[in-house]
């Protein structure tokens, strides 16, 4: 097969691949509002909220360096999920829950401007208060959080949509959000996330081909691994006819030649480590037949479903390499 040939399939894939995620929102201007601004020691923390489509507000904490002196890579960083619906941003900012998944502040300092948005259901995307207000009135058992997450993703397939349709959406305005700002270079926008936020860098990468690099943290496996083992994951992560179209390890060696560093536990049970190791191997295959083997790195370390300081400093790095000049 051609070089040429093999683009082609690659594309009619990545078209398949978004066919399964069903209808898309409608694009409309993101008419930025920024909620709150608060200066750090060595970076400006902005509250924003974008309109991701119509009447469809996200919020996000955007963290800009201080004393920028040129245009500087931006990340996409990407919240966990971790049945905490209550946090959502807030923690890669470090302004609650766990501080190894505080990337988003680490990038900054380290001289990145990153945002941080609220996927659909967490943090400020809960239920909102007059939805719940109408449901106490008529509804003799209430939703509870994790409940919520089923609801949105029942309500977006009722409109032949998907939750993970709506999360690639609002990441990718996220992007063009990065785009319009005159500090950002947007031929050098990454992405970063743990768990939940390691699917979804996985997924903005198949979505969105403006972003150049990225990390996964303990984010996926292979599906054939997942049922397999009996594995019940977010809602997101169960797309309509996606097998039809391949598994996890056909779809990401197409990210080929852009970098990408996957990082895994071998006792990460809920990412079955035999999965992630075949999504691996697969891909360092497409990277090596791209002529790019260096774009493409497996770190798989001892330990569980986490992002130790180890694998965050190799993160960062990986960034560093791809996305400074």
């Amino acid at each position: 097969m051609t070089m040429s040939e093999h683009s082609l399939e690659i594309d009619a894939q990545r078209r398949a691949f978004i066919q399964c995620l069903g209808a898309l929102p409608v694009s409309c201007p993101l008419e930025v509002e920024v909620e709150e601004q608060t200066t750090e020691d060595t970076y400006v923390r902005e509250h924003i909220t974008y309109q991701a489509s119509p009447g469809v507000r996200v919020p996000a904490y955007v963290l800009i360096p201080r004393r920028l002196t040129q245009k500087t890579a931006a990340v996409v960083c990407i919240h966990q999920h971790n049945s905490e619906f209550h946090i959502g941003k807030s923690e890669p900012v470090g302004l609650a829950g766990n501080p190894d998944v505080f990337y988003a502040r680490d990038l900054c300092q380290r001289g990145y401007i990153v945002i941080v948005p609220d996927l659909e259901g967490f943090e400020e995307r809960q239920v909102s208060t007059d939805n719940l207000e109408r449901w106490k009135r008529t509804t003799p058992r209430l939703l509870s959080e994790g409940t919520y997450e089923r609801f949105l993703a029942m309500d977006h397939l009722l409109h032949g949509s998907t939750l993970q349709a709506r999360y690639v959406w609002d990441l990718a305005r996220a992007v063009d959000y990065l785009c319009t700002r005159s500090d950002v270079d947007a031929e050098r926008i990454g992405a970063l996330g743990h768990s939940l936020g390691g699917q979804e860098v996985c997924w903005l990468l198949l979505f969105d081909e403006r972003v150049k690099a990225g990390v996964c943290s303990c984010g996926i496996s292979t599906f054939a691994s997942i049922v397999r083992n009996g594995i019940n994951h977010n809602f997101a992560a169960y797309v309509p006819g996606l097998l039809e179209v391949g598994d996890m390890d056909q779809l990401l060696a197409n990210l080929a030649p852009r970098a990408l560093l996957m990082a895994a536990g071998n006792q990460d049970w809920i990412f079955p480590i035999d999965g992630v190791r075949q999504i691996a191997q697969v891909a360092s295959h497409a990277y090596e037949a791209y002529g790019t083997p260096s774009a493409f790195r497996f770190q798989e370390f001892s330990g569980g479903h986490g992002f130790p300081p180890e694998v965050r400093l190799l993160a960062y790095s990986w960034l560093d390499r791809w996305l400074r000049v």
